[in-house]
């Protein structure tokens, strides 16, 4: 324990002393197809970042920050500003003059902003780690390179830090990969690992089925209020936080260009959310307790299964609690 601790009794520590040993989440996220769409881009037949062609490069998918912030706050201490974001990337540190993810970056600022609205004014980004060359020539080394990532930075955090991890599932990036290894590493260490379904084909990326890796729930997603919904199904955050994660989808949406959105994604976003706002009515405002009875009648899948429709496994789960309330 800091010596502070040792010092005082726990009544009457300084609540930024007691933040330094009690329980709190880090969010740790990929940037390419999880944060912002890569758009697909490949040089040479190797992906520039990721595989998702249903966006155009470089937009952000709505409702992202506001995910980010309402699961770094879910166990934080009143008027304690929760862990900043920490970012695993496989851009290479040798193009850093091109590809830095720096303060004033349009990421950054983004993740500020949302901390700004929460009068959580030091929160944002906060350390990057960055991949090599290597790991661009050779892709395989993705999934490692985030793992060994990961190491260093728990190495640095306090001892009851544990983390929510959220990548993707395109086949360049190696998240699952890199989440296999973690949880192998470090058992514990994940509350839960989000991963974006895309696809370099399909416009509706194929929905995988949710399963459990080493106790982890591994939360497959194609929007971020489908991840919301998730979240609270896993008791990750609120359903309120869920509400302001689905207002920032609408208001995100708002903001963007039609050419950006495009209809299918936007008739997808409109679909899962919803979806997930009828989550939040179900048994006198606890929605947890209709999406457990929901996941105890629920048939195994296969990982290879697929949601393409509406919105995958949340319509089936809105569907499940309609019924639940009849």
């Amino acid at each position: 324990l800091p010596a502070d601790a040792r010092l005082f009794p726990r009544a009457i520590q300084p609540r930024a002393q007691l933040g330094a040993w009690l329980p709190s989440t880090q969010v740790v996220t990929d940037i390419d197809d999880t944060v912002k769409s890569s758009g697909g881009l490949t040089l040479a037949g190797i992906p520039l970042g990721g595989v998702d062609a249903s966006y155009a490069r470089g937009v952000f998918y709505p409702g992202v920050f506001q995910f980010g912030l309402e699961l770094a706050c879910s166990q934080r201490l009143v008027g304690q500003t929760p862990p900043k974001m920490a970012i695993l990337t496989a851009r290479a540190k040798e193009l850093k003059w091109a590809l830095q993810i720096s303060p004033s970056s349009s990421l950054c600022v983004r993740y500020a902003q949302a901390g700004a609205s929460k009068k959580l004014s030091d929160w944002g980004v906060g350390p990057v780690l960055y991949g090599s060359l290597e790991e661009w020539v050779c892709q395989d080394r993705k999934g490692w390179r985030k793992a060994d990532n990961f190491r260093i930075l728990q190495a640095s955090a306090p001892r009851k830090r544990r983390y929510v991890f959220i990548g993707d599932n395109g086949a360049s990036e190696r998240d699952f990969e890199a989440a296999e290894r973690i949880v192998r590493a470090a058992p514990g260490a994940l509350r839960a690992v989000f991963l974006h379904a895309v696809s370099p084909t399909e416009q509706l990326a194929p929905l995988p089925a949710d399963e459990r890796l080493g106790g982890v729930p591994i939360l497959y997603f194609r929007t971020y209020a489908a991840a919301a919904a998730k979240a609270v199904q896993h008791r990750l955050f609120s359903a309120r936080a869920m509400h302001r994660v689905l207002d920032a989808v609408e208001a995100d949406m708002a903001d963007m260009a039609a050419d950006a959105l495009g209809s299918a994604n936007e008739q997808l976003l409109l679909d899962e959310l919803a979806d997930a706002r009828a989550l939040a009515r179900p048994v006198a405002g606890r929605p947890a307790a209709a999406i457990s009875r929901w996941l105890k009648r629920r048939k195994p899948v296969s990982r290879a299964a697929s949601g393409i429709g509406r919105g995958g496994d949340l319509e089936r789960l809105t569907s499940s609690v309609a019924k639940d309330r009849t």
